[in-house]
């Protein structure tokens, strides 16, 4: 009975402290709400895990073995290492706080497990055109749905950036994509080429591509032609501007646009294992970095916070790199030893 009460306050205490942390990720850091949910589910398994222990009393060796602990319920390299990060974090938030008695993080030292290279799964170039093309010849909604995969690949944004664009975001006038909110909560601007243009142009005009042959009224939603439905067929009751809509006039979800892409890819002969939408993001910078657009160029067309992401997103040979710098125009200077002779001699 003892050991049940222990239990029932320990995690009561706990509980308390892995709110008062997701409060000041929050309030304080401006964490994501899909960050937030994520931290969550990595402490409360944490935490779980100790039921009769204040965890602000634990030491390094009880962080180790509950990190062996993560890898014998056969979690992934990655994935072992992202809890370890939450866990880390959470300590570093109480050792900051004078309200508590804990003056060391007993995560800090703890060492991360060895993540296996991968190469990333990228579209090649003549996949990417297969796709478009595949689209526009055998796509019930062709209009929309290749405005979707060109904005894909013509701009590298994320899925969550896509579903959330407005009609408003896409700026004809001065050519470019408003990215609102994006990760880490920062917009960015991204300049859109004359094909793209063209597309979203269809999409949001009507979507009229060829004239039909015969001229039908359009008796129900499933009846229509698929080179004429562009975005305001599908708009239903209020409108809040979502900019693509399923045939159902809702917003996209994540799962729906990897099943529309993968739907795609398999018809058209292009799936291979391990591809996603995120493949599309990839290979839009992948192209963009082969034609010799600078990786920090590439950070702020992507979103992302550091370059040295991208290097390992993008694959990047190291001996192109090295090729590259050796066409650095101070690549061939040799010491002048007679400089230096003078200059010892003074």
């Amino acid at each position: 009975m003892h050991g049940n009460v222990v239990s029932i306050v320990k995690t009561q205490t706990n509980d308390l402290y892995v709110r008062e942390f997701l409060l000041y990720m929050k309030s304080d850091k401006g964490a994501r709400p899909k960050t937030l949910i994520g931290y969550e589910t990595d402490l409360r398994r944490f935490i779980g895990h100790f039921t009769t222990q204040d965890v602000l009393e634990l030491r390094q060796q009880d962080i180790r073995e509950y990190k062996f602990r993560l890898v014998d319920a056969g979690l992934a390299p990655r994935t072992v290492n992202r809890h370890m990060s939450v866990i880390r974090s959470f300590y570093e938030y109480f050792v900051d706080h004078d309200d508590y008695d804990i003056v060391k993080n007993p995560a800090k030292n703890i060492q991360g497990m060895k993540v296996p290279k991968t190469v990333p799964i990228t579209l090649g170039e003549q996949q990417a055109k297969t796709l478009l093309d595949g689209i526009m010849l055998t796509g019930r909604y062709a209009i929309r749905d290749y405005a979707i995969f060109a904005t894909f690949l013509f701009t590298g944004v994320r899925v969550s950036e896509l579903i959330a664009l407005k009609t408003y975001d896409v700026n004809f006038e001065e050519g470019y994509i408003h990215v609102r909110d994006g990760k880490g909560g920062k917009d960015r601007v991204i300049p859109m080429i004359p094909q793209l243009a063209n597309a979203l142009q269809l999409y949001l005009q009507n979507g009229i591509v060829y004239e039909e042959i015969q001229k039908k009224k359009r008796k129900s939603r499933h009846e229509i032609n698929r080179y004429r439905c562009g975005r305001k067929y599908f708009v239903t009751n209020e409108d809040d501007q979502t900019l693509f809509l399923t045939k159902y006039g809702k917003p996209y979800s994540e799962k729906g646009i990897d099943w529309l892409f993968k739907s795609y890819a398999k018809k058209l002969g292009i799936y291979k294992d391990g591809l996603s939408l995120h493949a599309l993001r990839r290979s839009c910078l992948t192209f963009l970095h082969k034609q010799g657009v600078d990786l920090f160029v590439l950070k702020e067309i992507s979103g992302h916070a550091r370059v040295q992401t991208l290097e390992h997103y993008l694959a990047i040979d190291t001996s192109k790199v090295m090729d590259a710098m050796k066409r650095h125009p101070l690549h061939s200077h040799q010491l002048d030893h007679g400089l230096v002779e003078m200059v010892r001699s003074r």
